[in-house]
């Protein structure tokens, strides 16, 4: 594990020529410029520059502009999509923003832009004005396409785009319905081959300025030659797939679609596979050109926070369904760029045995991720019983490299929750080509579109202790705090621990129906605003029916509801149930005082006793004394039964609450009505729920609106990522004073994978990461040994490893540029620690420990 980037490049100079740990020249030179420009404040494309596709077109005449606001949004939408490949191809916008660029090493050509989800982005607009208010009015935009969907790849490189588009202009002279539809695949497929045109231009540009001798020319006029031929024409080899799948990808990016690659080694291998049969290509070149991928997917990374761009807008990625404006944890997405790259796992065939996918171009793609310091792309690995010892041993050697990559999925978990949500509208074969989208989410590849919403655990504990009202604004403005739910009994009238579960499944209930509710009213409302026909044509379902992905056009509909916080739930309901109703240390109105005053911080009277805003006074001693015991009690993660099996009954009741209140009658007359307008001779429109555990970045975030917890938590803190343990509370040392490396909070990867193995973690088919901290020393075997555990099933449905010693967190938080390769698991995907706000930080420092 090298902490920085000079550390990183001594070790390289001590290797010997074909070490294994030793990139290629070309490589060496490629990520000498890229840590550089790590290191500077990145380019940006301006507003300005980009653009209106008419309103602001000095170079288009009144009745040309006129035209243009006639045509259909679909039709406008693509047209800015060539706009845009225009605008940022252009030498002088180029030169300014880093938007167009070949370097003369460089073996896969393309430039991503500088957009990831924390940051925003930026897309030529084609909305009239009145259109745009229109938009606004349901907080949307042109800005407002999601991404977190897995393309069809492999669309791209076994038929080509010239074929798909004869495929358009066939099926609109037969579907005239379809016609503008067809059209605006056609036109976008057309600007990605103009994009790829205007590479192979700039590399032969590039070549001519090279010296005569340098084997770079030849190189060069090799990618040119590649990019004349392809996206257009399907690729014939390994390099021209890659180059095919990266095209692609920068165009998705420049045009707002940010989304992942998708089953990357299923794709790649039968290309690998022929073309060394053919003699073609050795796997050291393969190699090579898999390592030259990695480093342009993680190029536009960046080390200082302070150069980060606020481009975002109340309309940017809005998740389907949605209604409201997109705020979300901007601070903790600075480098997540949603490219998920997913290898492994099983074939997706309907047979009654499954079959092991791995390949040569797994392998390939683990030893990119190992050798390569890079947050981006994220590798995510399905593993299974069947998963070969020697992929388990790759991927425990490059966690230990400490990237945290790869992200390991439990197949057999993942593909019994997928295909119990899709209550059997999701066929075997396509529950086993699951793909991770752009944090670690679940989906169909190449098939489905995607969406998700949150249900707070932590929240619906507060709405049963205090009336259906959330702790965190208790007060003189909000009283007991902000109504949301249902007036439930008050916390003197909770007699028992059953009547006290009852409530909290009420206000689950009503937390259910209103995400259900939202998502019927407001699916399809992109389709007039935001339409996306590039990526339409690599979404299964869309052609064939002629509808666009935001137009219900996807064969797969998969929404996921997510419980979030559990662990934060599961440790505050076994301190209640322990000391209010078991032992009787406390009394629930007593909790609620504690709780709503903020562990005491509120108003404090003359006879100092704490008042909450109502209900009864205590002292602050007393308040001391009940988080004490609070923050005594055994908390989840760590193989303790009694507290795992409430996360286990909170996961449960979820499932069961979201599938039962989507069947209710309440919604039937609102499903019907979409069914009734999506449905087609192709497709029939069905939603599958898929429940899931997650999130993401948002353990601030989340916490943000909770109130103090029963488990010890303070008002505002960080919840646990995902399905993880607990981290620390802030008030209290993450390190103890006595020792430098003894983390406060420890447990071992065996006992904590107990308290994941439980029916329910079969049932969240979108995934329920555990999110690990190991010491820098964690023995290999060992670690192979634990993944091995979890590919049997013996674990959870996902985990993740940060490796980095509780020194090693406090010692870059003191001098960042010694730590400029520290990378921490953001949930779904890699971040450079030093590149996080010291509240992120924080919450790393204070997640647990795992040591062998």
């Amino acid at each position: 594990m090298h902490h920085n980037d000079v550390d990183y490049w001594r070790y390289l100079t001590s290797l010997h020529t074909g070490h294994i740990d030793l990139p290629s020249p070309r490589v060496c030179r490629l990520l000498e410029r890229i840590f550089q420009r790590w290191k500077e404040k990145p380019l940006w494309l301006d507003e300005n520059d980009v653009g209106h596709l008419f309103l602001d077109r000095n170079d288009l005449s009144e009745e040309e502009r006129d035209e243009l606001a006639k045509l259909p949004v679909s039709i406008r939408k693509s047209l800015a999509v060539k706009r845009m490949f225009e605008v940022i191809t252009n030498p002088f916008i180029a030169e300014k923003a880093g938007s167009f660029s070949v370097d003369p090493d460089e073996l896969v050509l393309g430039t991503m832009p500088p957009f990831s989800v924390g940051q925003g982005k930026e897309f030529v607009l084609y909305l009239t004005e009145d259109e745009r208010l229109t938009a606004m009015l349901s907080y949307l935009s042109e800005r407002s396409p999601m991404g977190h969907i897995v393309p069809n790849h492999e669309r791209a490189v076994t038929v080509g785009f010239n074929a798909i588009i004869n495929d358009c202009e066939k099926l609109a002279a037969k579907n005239p319905d379809q016609e503008n539809f067809y059209t605006s695949v056609k036109l976008s497929l057309e600007a990605v081959i103009f994009f790829a045109s205007q590479y192979a231009e700039e590399a032969k540009r590039v070549a001519a300025t090279l010296p005569d001798g340098d084997a770079r020319i030849s190189s060069l006029i090799a990618a040119a030659q590649r990019l004349i031929k392809i996206p257009a024409q399907k690729p014939d080899t390994f390099i021209e797939a890659v180059q095919c799948i990266y095209i692609l990808h920068c165009a998705f990016h420049w045009t707002a679609e940010i989304v992942p690659i998708g089953r990357l080694d299923q794709i790649l291998f039968p290309f690998y596979e022929r073309d060394v049969r053919n003699g073609i290509l050795t796997p050291t070149a393969a190699q090579e050109i898999l390592d030259c991928f990695w480093i342009k997917l993680g190029e536009r990374a960046m080390l200082n926070r302070r150069h980060i761009e606020n481009r975002c807008t109340a309309t940017d990625g809005v998740l389907t369904g949605f209604f409201g404006s997109s705020n979300y944890d901007q601070g903790g997405l600075a480098n997540q760029w949603m490219q998920q790259i997913t290898i492994g796992g099983v074939l997706p065939n309907d047979e009654q045995y499954v079959t092991d996918a791995s390949n040569a171009v797994t392998r390939m793609c683990i030893q990119s991720s190992r050798r390569l310091p890079l947050n981006s792309p994220t590798l995510d690995l399905r593993v299974h019983t069947d998963t070969p010892q020697d992929i388990l041993e790759l991927a425990a050697q490059t966690l230990l490299s400490g990237g945290a990559h790869p992200v390991l999925l439990n197949d057999d978990k993942i593909i019994k929750g997928l295909i119990e949500g899709g209550a059997g509208k999701i066929s075997l074969s396509a529950a086993r080509n699951y793909a991770c989208d752009g944090c670690y989410e679940t989906m169909i590849a190449g098939e489905s579109e995607f969406s998700f919403g949150f249900v707070s655990a932590p929240e619906l504990i507060e709405k049963a202790l205090n009336r259906g009202a959330g702790l965190a604004a208790a007060g003189p403005i909000h009283l007991i705090g902000t109504k949301d739910s249902w007036r439930t009994e008050a916390a003197p009238d909770i007699t028992s621990w059953d009547k006290f579960l009852k409530l909290i499944k009420e206000h689950m209930v009503l937390s259910c129906h209103r995400y259900i509710n939202t998502l019927m009213l407001n699916y399809g409302n992109k389709v007039n605003v935001c339409p996306s026909p590039l990526l339409s044509a690599f979404i299964g379902g869309c052609i064939e029916s002629g509808r666009d992905l935001t137009d219900g056009g996807a064969r797969y509909h998969v929404f996921s509801p997510l419980l979030t916080g559990i662990s934060t739930a599961a440790d505050s309901l076994y301190a209640i149930k322990k000391l209010v109703f078991e032992e009787k240390e406390l009394s629930l109105t007593e909790l609620l005082t504690a709780l709503s005053t903020n562990w005491g911080a509120g108003l404090i009277h003359s006879n100092e006793n704490v008042l909450p805003a109502l209900g009864i006074a205590v002292s602050p001693k007393r308040i001391d004394e009940i988080r004490t015991l609070c923050n005594d009690q055994a908390k989840f993660g760590f193989g303790n039964k009694e507290v795992d099996v409430l996360a286990w009954d909170l996961i449960n009741t979820f499932c069961d609450c979201v599938h039962n209140t989507f069947s209710s009658s309440v919604h039937q007359q609102a499903y019907k009505a979409l069914q009734n307008r999506y449905n087609n001779s192709v497709n029939t429109f069905d939603i599958s729920l898929i429940p899931g555990v997650g999130t993401f970045e948002q353990y601030m975030f989340s916490g943000s609106f909770l109130g103090a917890s029963a488990d010890g938590r303070r008002s505002g803190d960080a919840i646990a990522s995902d399905l993880s343990p607990a981290p620390v509370h802030r008030d209290i040392a993450a390190i103890p004073a006595n020792g430098v490396s003894r983390h406060a909070r420890v447990g071992t990867l065996e006992k904590s994978f107990e308290s994941y193995v439980d029916s329910s973690m079969n049932r969240l088919g979108d995934g329920a990461p555990a999110d690990y901290n190991l010491p820098e020393d964690y023995p290999v075997d060992q670690l192979v040994a634990r993944l091995r555990d979890f590919a049997n099933g013996n674990g959870g449905s996902i985990s993740t490893y940060t490796v980095a010693d509780p020194a090693t967190f406090a010692n870059a938080q003191k001098d960042p540029d010694s730590y400029n390769l520290l990378r921490v698991r953001m949930g779904g995907w890699t971040e450079f620690f030093i590149c996080l706000f010291p509240e992120h930080q924080e919450q790393h420092r204070r997640r647990p420990l795992f040591i062998s």
